[in-house]
């Protein structure tokens, strides 16, 4: 327990949406470096502590309200993070540090009532939906070999087959959260503060995020 803290000014709270595959991760980490390491919260990290609506499909129905999905461990970072309190990454049990500027890359830009206070700025990645599913796609394949050869000829059946699973699993999975998804990339960009071109390289994508802090900085 840390029994002694120096004062800490509140930090600012950016949080990164988008559609599933629109590339938050990568965003959220070039954006950190640029941002003094700002640590990052990551809402799929905190999965094991996800409290989901008991019927999805009635949930997403009455329009996938995110206040019906609660994370409290992450609020409980977030809030130790704002209080200048180190916390431990749920995922790979990492150190994450307070400073200046808190991520936060979270689907329903940050409109959980839990968090919803103690978010300064929402950005949302704009990315079309076809775009992200290819994306997800070469996750889950070997599309660097793939590349540089232009086949898969020569891969062992073992490889072959894992590959497939993998693909099965994912696209399983993809269509029955797909309404999920869908409903609340919609909410989130409609909420954002700042909605920037996904399309673009990611150091574009980073600086047009910081032009738009320090333009709301001057209003």
């Amino acid at each position: 327990m840390i029994e002694d803290h120096t004062p800490f000014s509140k930090p600012t709270v950016i949080v990164i949406a988008g559609y599933v595959g629109s590339g938050k991760s990568t965003i959220a980490a070039s954006l950190s470096q640029r941002l003094e390491n700002a640590p990052v919260l990551i809402f799929d990290h905190y999965e094991k502590y996800i409290e989901w609506p008991q019927d999805m499909n009635q949930w997403m129905r009455d329009g996938a309200d995110p206040n019906q999905i609660r994370v409290p461990k992450m609020k409980e970072d977030l809030l130790s993070l704002l209080q200048g309190i180190p916390v431990i990454d749920p995922f790979d049990g990492k150190m994450i540090s307070p400073a200046k500027y808190v991520l936060l890359e979270e689907p329903s830009g940050g409109q959980m009532t839990e968090i919803r206070e103690m978010i300064d700025l929402v950005v949302y990645i704009d990315v079309p939906q076809d775009v992200c599913v290819t994306r997800l796609v070469e996750r889950v394949i070997d599309m660097d070999g793939w590349k540089s050869k232009g086949t898969f000829e020569g891969e062992t059946k073992e490889d072959l087959a894992r590959q497939l699973n993998s693909i099965a699993l994912w696209i399983t999975h993809y269509q029955q959260s797909r309404p999920m998804y869908m409903l609340g990339s919609q909410m989130a960009q409609q909420k954002a503060d700042i909605v920037v071109d996904g399309l673009k390289t990611v150091e574009e994508i980073v600086e047009d995020i910081l032009n738009g802090i320090k333009i709301r900085r001057t209003k």
